[in-house]
């Protein structure tokens, strides 16, 4: 899928805010069965940046459907891993069915990103990651909105098992109008309002047992909790964005937690 995503494209997404307090314990508790993932391996802290750049429509419908709790969505992003003009970056769409996630994810030059993005032709053949991308966002008439940028904390199992876990940090957002990729660029970066550090369980068909007792002995709640829309909330209540019409306000946050009884081995 990725250099740094081994998971299925079909898979479970379970997020839980803990605080940074609890991080030790976390991961003296999961060491026993996951190592870090591949590219975590070559940071001495497991820890690499990740910045994505979101797109919406003029009426914000990709933040509405996910404000409302529609049971199918998606959204738009692009996602780059540093600012070398040399690596590559990955047009993405993520589709959530219900509680199933599955993403269409593409790698592409940062040339062919910027025309996709611009609306100016670039070569698609064979790649349908690419070319999905490219349809949604003229269906759309999407722009690029706003870059969200954090630290990731990565993990996979140690038994070869599509299973992820991951420990996000730092978490900021820069309004943009531009394809702009770059994670330094800009001074402009605000502090995206988290409650600690977003711990997430990626897995498909079976979630690991070791897993689920964490689970139930740190005693924490699954959460919605999408950093595009987090972004977008923090903007909105401080003028940087008007908000969009007839839309029900209801913050993603606020979603009724959901005891932890899914699908577990």
């Amino acid at each position: 899928m990725s250099q740094n995503d081994r998971t299925l494209t079909s898979r479970y997404e379970w997020k839980y805010f803990v605080p940074a307090s609890l991080l030790p314990t976390i991961r003296a508790m999961v060491k026993p069965f996951v190592r870090p993932d591949h590219f975590a391996r070559k940071h001495s802290d497991f820890r690499y940046p990740i910045v994505s750049l979101y797109l919406d429509g003029d009426g914000l419908e990709l933040y509405r459907t996910t404000v409302e709790g529609h049971r199918n969505r998606f959204k738009l992003r692009v996602r780059a891993y540093d600012d070398n003009p040399k690596s590559p970056v990955f047009l993405e769409v993520k589709k959530r069915s219900n509680v199933v996630v599955r993403k269409t994810r593409a790698r592409v030059t940062r040339e062919v990103a910027e025309a996709v993005l611009n609306g100016r032709p670039a070569s698609l053949a064979g790649n349908d990651g690419a070319a999905e991308f490219a349809l949604r966002l003229d269906e759309l008439a999407a722009r690029p909105l706003v870059r969200v940028r954090y630290m990731r904390e990565a993990y996979e199992s140690s038994h070869g098992d599509p299973v992820r876990f991951t420990i996000d940090t730092e978490v900021q957002h820069s309004m943009t109008s531009t394809s702009n990729l770059a994670l330094e660029s800009h001074r402009d970066w605000e502090q995206t309002p988290t409650e600690g550090a977003i711990v997430e369980l990626k897995f498909s068909e079976q979630c690991p047992s070791w897993a689920t007792r964490l689970i139930d002995e740190l005693e924490i709640n699954r959460e919605s909790i999408p950093k595009y829309v987090l972004s977008l909330d923090h903007a909105m209540d401080h003028g940087a964005l008007a908000r969009p019409r007839q839309t029900q306000l209801r913050h993603a946050l606020t979603e009724a937690r959901r005891p932890l009884r899914l699908p577990n081995g």
